[in-house]
């Protein structure tokens, strides 16, 4: 009995290690290089994020709110037209999706509406997004259980919960 309980408390730490590591302030939780974050406007509840360096100058981030996911990519080094749509291929081994990246100042976001390359996503080592100019690399190492905690985290904080009017709402990713 007492080996079967010490076994479990065993498996319970190392699950627990699995899932990711909390940050000190409870606002963010890392999933290998992914920080998984909640998002707030005011002290409302907006979206869900997962985020991590692509490369030196790039980071990449996939958005979870109530209209889907998106990949916002962004760098201080671009200087692109606000507003303006870039035709964006997005390939994982062999498989290729055509897409649309709406620029801002120095990010462009792509709406990941297609299930099945947002299961690759999920499984693959290397998002890369081809543009007319270049093409990005996102490694996707633990991906898997990054959207796993991105849409646990979007599921859990997009609830109304009961509040009591003189606390304010603790968000969790």
């Amino acid at each position: 009995m007492q080996v079967t309980i010490i076994a479990l408390i065993a498996a319970l730490v190392a699950s627990t290690g699995a899932l990711g590591q909390q940050s000190d302030d409870d606002s963010s939780l890392m999933i290998g290089p992914w920080r998984i974050e909640v998002a707030t406007k005011g002290n409302k509840f907006d979206r869900c994020s997962m985020s991590r360096q692509a490369n030196d100058d790039i980071k990449a981030t996939i958005l979870r709110a109530s209209d889907g996911l998106t990949l916002v990519l962004d760098s201080s080094k671009w200087k692109l037209e606000r507003g303006k749509q870039y035709p964006v291929d997005l390939a994982i081994g062999s498989r290729r999706w055509s897409a649309r990246a709406s620029a801002d100042r120095d990010a462009v976001t792509i709406a990941l509406t297609d299930s099945t390359l947002v299961d690759m996503i999920r499984k693959a080592n290397v998002l890369e997004v081809r543009g007319e100019g270049s093409t990005i690399s996102v490694p996707l190492d633990k991906s898997m259980a990054a959207l796993d905690r991105l849409e646990t985290c979007f599921e859990k904080n997009s609830r109304s919960p009961e509040t009591n009017p003189f606390v304010a709402p603790g968000r969790n990713p």
